[in-house]
């Protein structure tokens, strides 16, 4: 049996458990079937809890989609993350420093919100890329790596979207990239935003395009408001931006393993 905590970030939600007590982890196969929000637990991504390789590291961590591929990061995630490790005592309440797949990334908990250090996202130089979606997209866009990718698109208003019909139209050329699509609208130091995950559709909300849209907009703080809720974030300097958000415990339960 693997024993697993239902947990969401501002309606972003997982099933988390980890291989620290026992070394059964989730096929991908396995993932798919219990995502499913009909007939299985559902959830965005499946989050997997283990030791670290490093002194230096606490723990590391795997984020799954609901599709049962591999994603490189999840904000909400890592709080939620976070947020199970302090819950079930697996390191006392103050700050761990986790290993995704491509960055190290310190949790703190900070009243009822866990504060995240992260690096600044980057922007990515793929002129090629950039060509093909001049061609369908007629506003501002960047192409952002905070920890996943992201195609980041300004709008004037994003509530009336159809963001399923927006990215199919795209899906051709960012899909094979690993690129997540993201529209925003911008209001002063406030930026709403609704984002389409590759593998799971679109989200109540996604720490890591909040971060990728944070990294264009931000000059010194912002606050981003997803469907599900806002997160906010306060750049440090160039390269450290810290994010506020909430993590809420839904229920435990267990999954034949």
């Amino acid at each position: 049996m693997i024993n697993f905590d239902k947990m969401h970030g501002n309606g972003n939600d997982f099933v988390v458990y980890n291989i620290i007590e026992s070394n059964k982890k989730l096929s991908k196969s396995k993932i798919q079937k219990l995502s499913n929000r009909n007939s299985g637990i559902g959830f965005d991504q499946a989050i997997q809890i283990g030791l670290p390789k490093k002194d230096n590291i606490d723990f590391s961590i795997r984020f799954f989609n609901a599709d049962g591929g591999e994603a490189s990061m999840c904000l909400n995630g890592i709080r939620c993350a976070a947020s199970y490790v302090w819950q079930n005592n697996f390191a006392p309440k103050k700050s761990i420093i986790f290993k995704t797949k491509n960055r190290e990334v310190t949790c703190q908990p900070l009243k009822n919100m866990v504060k995240v250090t992260s690096k600044m996202s980057s922007f990515i130089n793929d002129e090629a890329l950039r060509k093909k979606l001049s061609k369908t997209i007629n506003s501002k866009f960047d192409l952002v790596d905070s920890g996943n990718m992201h195609l980041c698109i300004k709008k004037s208003s994003i509530q009336k979207e159809d963001l399923n019909a927006v990215y199919k139209n795209l899906a051709k050329h960012i899909k094979p990239l690993g690129y997540n699509l993201s529209l925003y609208k911008i209001s002063g130091q406030n930026i709403n935003i609704r984002t389409y995950e590759n593998g799971v559709g679109e989200t109540l909300s996604c720490g890591s395009a909040a971060l990728a849209v944070a990294s264009i907009c931000i000059k010194d703080k912002c606050k981003i408001s997803s469907p599900g809720g806002e997160i906010s974030f306060l750049k440090k300097n160039n390269d450290i931006i810290e994010m506020l958000g909430p993590t809420e415990y839904v229920y435990s339960g267990q999954i034949n393993g």
